[in-house]
């Protein structure tokens, strides 16, 4: 029985290491070109906005490149956030997979260990903390994918835009401020009595 136990500890620890190593491999350290598919948007944008400044870097107009150049400062701003999140975000969505994994598995543990030793497994507190962790994981997993997101959508406006570069450091800091703000109960009561 112990010997079960020790071989399902070491399947899950290498299945832990293979993902983690999934992760890695698939991050975007490698400095290749600016269209690799293993790498997130705000990657592919910062290389994009970087060789855009490296080629005008010997433009005829220098107020043009100089623009650029605050571009490029507050994407890179963002990038450092947008890789944050995504960071956290591989992190608590392979912890809400093996989660819900273990819901799944939970109660067929006590029928696979049925020595008396194991009594803690059947145990109501312990399958609904177990469901707990998952649910608590995967509400991180959202919140740092939804951060990912909207700081990547974000980037996509600072290279995009238009507008005049004072405007748009404006906005990404206004933005930046209610991404940085994070979650307050008291926001959600203060909603809850307007309403």
């Amino acid at each position: 029985m112990k010997m079960k136990i020790i071989g399902f500890s070491t399947a899950l620890i290498v299945l832990f290491a293979l993902f983690f190593w999934m992760g890695l491999v698939m991050t975007d350290t490698k400095e290749a070109g600016i269209f690799e598919p293993n790498q997130t948007s705000a990657s592919m944008l910062i290389k994009y906005a970087q060789q855009r400044v490296e080629n005008m870097k010997h433009s005829a107009d220098p107020n043009k490149f100089d623009t650029e150049e605050k571009r490029l400062v507050i994407l890179y701003d963002l990038y450092i956030k947008a890789r944050s999140y995504a960071l956290l975000n591989k992190i608590f969505f392979w912890v809400s997979i093996f989660s819900a994994i273990a819901v799944l598995l939970w109660p067929s543990l006590s029928v696979i260990l049925q020595a008396n030793n194991y009594e803690w497994l059947k145990s109501a507190v312990v399958q609904t903390t177990v469901t707990g962790v998952a649910a608590l994981a995967f509400a991180f997993y959202s919140q740092y994918k939804d951060k990912q997101t909207y700081t990547e959508n974000l980037m996509r406006y600072a290279i995009f835009s238009e507008e005049e570069i004072t405007i748009i450091s404006e906005k990404v800091i206004e933005e930046i401020a209610k991404i940085d703000k994070g979650f307050s109960f008291s926001n959600l009561i203060n909603r809850k009595n307007k309403e």
